[in-house]
């Protein structure tokens, strides 16, 4: 009699032990911190007062307030130390700054956009000749390659799960779109585009 009762107990024990998920702390407001560092690294600061203004938008603030109350990582989330120093990542930054340049005034005059996703995306390429078409797309297809190994190599440099490079690049695609520049295109998240103001 007594032997069913042990075994139902053991079973139950692994079941709930199944059951059980391991919830591994992600730290998006310090990738928030260093996604912002690397944009302005990379493409400049050029309007502080949009970037000012953007910065104070309640869901930012209360996405901050969120993280640092509620989860229950928050105690060690302050200790957490985001590397985006390793030698791959420092090569991408200067490779995207220097491209940074050339790509401004595309943007500025509306011929690229910064999609939905973060990534460089072409609007518009009517009145050039074919051959400035293709370096447009050459440096696009270049800026957008550099993008996806950035995020991967900063999940690698922090150990994060290859699952967490989206969340990476979902929190890069925001600040990419928060810092556009004023006239620059931007895509929602309903693929929607509009001019930044």
């Amino acid at each position: 009699m007594r032997r069913p009762m042990v075994s139902t107990m053991a079973a139950c024990a692994v079941s709930m032990a199944a059951c059980i998920t391991v919830n591994i702390y992600f730290p998006a407001p310090e990738v928030r911190a260093a996604a912002e560092e690397i944009v302005e690294e990379t493409w400049g600061n050029n309007d502080p007062a949009r970037s000012s203004q953007l910065d104070n938008r309640l869901p930012a603030r209360f996405a901050a307030w969120l993280a640092d109350t509620v989860s229950p990582a928050s105690a060690h989330a302050a200790e957490a130390d985001i590397n985006v120093s390793t030698a791959a990542i420092r090569a991408l930054k200067e490779s995207m700054k220097a491209r940074s340049g050339t790509l401004k005034p595309h943007l500025g005059a509306g011929k690229l956009g910064l999609g939905k996703d973060g990534m460089l995306a072409v609007r518009d390429l009517s009145g050039l000749g074919l051959r400035e078409q293709a370096e447009i797309r050459r440096l696009v297809d270049a800026e957008n390659r550099d993008r996806r190994s950035l995020y991967k190599e900063i999940a690698k440099a922090n150990n994060f799960e290859e699952e967490r490079v989206d969340d990476i690049q979902a929190i890069f695609a925001e600040t990419w779109r928060e810092k556009a520049e004023n006239g620059w295109w931007t895509q929602d998240s309903n693929g929607t585009w509009r001019q930044t103001h």
